[in-house]
Formats: C-alpha cells, structure tokens, sequence
C-alpha cells in the first residue's frame, strides 16, 4: 500500500515541484544572483506564492539537497552534488558494460571500461574474448596512467605540463619516459584513439578512446587489450569498433538512450 501512495499522481506532481525548485536554483547566474537566491526570487522565476516556495525550500534544507548562505541567499548543496556524481558512475557502467560485451564479441579481444583515480587508470569493468589467449582481467586494480591505452586517453585533454609532471612522480618515471609518453598522447588527440605499443607487458598492445560526458569532459575510457601477433596487423579495423562504441556510449549518456546498441552500431 505505501508504494502505490508514493506512486500517486499527488506524489508525482509533488516530485515536480521540488525539481523545479532545484531547477531554478541551478539555473541561477552567479552575476545575478552572487549570494545565492532568496524565497522571493524563486518564487518569482517558478511564479508561485512565497509561501509555498518557502516551505518547499525549508524541506530542501533540511534533507541537505540545497544550502543556506550567511546572506541568506539559497544554492544547491555539495551533498546534491555528491549525489548526482554517484548516480552519474552508476549510469556509465550499466550503459556500458552491453556494449562492452558486444564490443568484445566482435573483436574477439578483451575489452575494458576504466577511469582516472589518484593519477593511475582504475579497471571498473571487463569482457573477456573466450578466448584461450587473452589480456587479464584488471577490474578493480590500478596501473599507471603512462602505461596503458587507456591512461593515454583519460589524460588526452589535459595539459602537456601537467601530463609530463604526472609521468615524472610516477612509478619509475623518467623524464626520457615522461616525453615519450607526451608524444604518444600528442599524437591520439589528432588521431582520436590511443595505441599503447607493449608498454605494459612486452606481448601485449592496447588500443583506447575516451567517453565524454554531456558537457564534453572525458569522463572514462573504453579500450581493447590483447597479444601484440593479433592486435598489430588490424589497429585500425579495430580502432574503428573501439570508436564507434564510445560514440554510442556518449549519445547515451547524454540522453535517455536504454543501454545496448543497434545491430548496425558497432
């Protein structure tokens, strides 16, 4: 019985009051409004009675989802914030990991989902080949940003200093090693995927391209790992699939796309 409340149509359209308050105060331009909106602004751009807006921010306030400035002046809340970073993380890995799977059936390599953690490449999902001669799993273990595929694609936007600077404190980071490096990842922003040429493990080679967010910030990476005697002589043929995953993977976490691609998609 409580669930069928909460499911109302009061309930629902009590849900979209709130986020339209949320709304409001996201969309708030920091030159109008530099100490955060008042109970009367908001209620002005929603065009509702102050009274109910008060009352809906006092709710907001008290479960952390908007803060109180000194002004008195309201904003979102760096818990809200905290929360929509979560939501996003989840929302990557359950689009990606279909096409991880479809990915690696169709090259017949392993395939991985990873992401930026402390200046080294964290593994959050994989799909191995089934093949008998494969790439480790490494979901859950961390490497070197400067010695992967994917490391050179999540680092592809920042700038060279930071880059070289990175590469130096690392694990055995030489500064020979450091401008070697820089090169490679120079050479992927004009080509648009990154090839990591047994840097890690002298048999192996990968290939990566890095996931943008709605806003265009390199948000993960996808990339494909494998023995150096299959991966070498088809680069580009793979590189192309590698590609046109990441593109499916961002259109849908721009959008409401379900996970999963159209067969003609990959």
């Amino acid at each position: 019985m409580a669930s069928e409340q909460k499911n109302t149509p009061a309930a629902r359209s009590g849900a979209s009051r709130v986020m339209a308050v949320l709304d409001a105060l996201a969309s708030a331009d920091p030159a109008v409004f530099p100490d955060g909106m008042s109970v009367a602004d908001v209620a002005r751009v929603l065009g509702r009675e102050k009274s109910v807006v008060s009352r809906q921010l006092k709710s907001l306030l008290e479960t952390g989802m908007v803060a109180r400035r000194p002004s008195m002046g309201y904003e979102l809340s760096w818990r809200l914030f905290a929360l929509a970073v979560r939501a996003g993380d989840q929302r990557l890995t359950t689009l990606a990991a279909p096409l991880l799977l479809r990915l690696a059936e169709t090259v017949r390599e392993r395939t991985y989902l990873s992401v930026l953690s402390d200046g080294e490449v964290l593994t959050v999902l994989s799909e191995g080949s089934r093949r008998s001669i494969e790439a480790v799993n490494w979901v859950g273990r961390t490497i070197p940003a400067h010695r992967s595929s994917s490391g050179m694609a999540l680092l592809m936007d920042y700038d060279d200093e930071h880059i070289l600077d990175l590469v130096r404190r690392g694990e055995g980071g030489s500064e020979r090693e450091a401008k070697a490096f820089l090169a490679h990842v120079q050479t992927a922003r004009r080509r648009g995927y990154t090839i990591a040429d047994r840097s890690f493990d002298p048999e192996l080679v990968g290939i990566g391209a890095p996931v943008r967010d709605f806003t265009g910030r390199i948000k993960a990476a996808v990339n494909i790992s494998g023995p150096a005697f299959r991966i070498e002589p088809h680069i580009q043929s793979l590189a192309g699939h590698l590609l046109a995953t990441t593109r499916v993977l961002q259109s849908s976490l721009g959008s409401d796309v379900r996970p999963g691609a159209g067969p003609g998609e990959l």
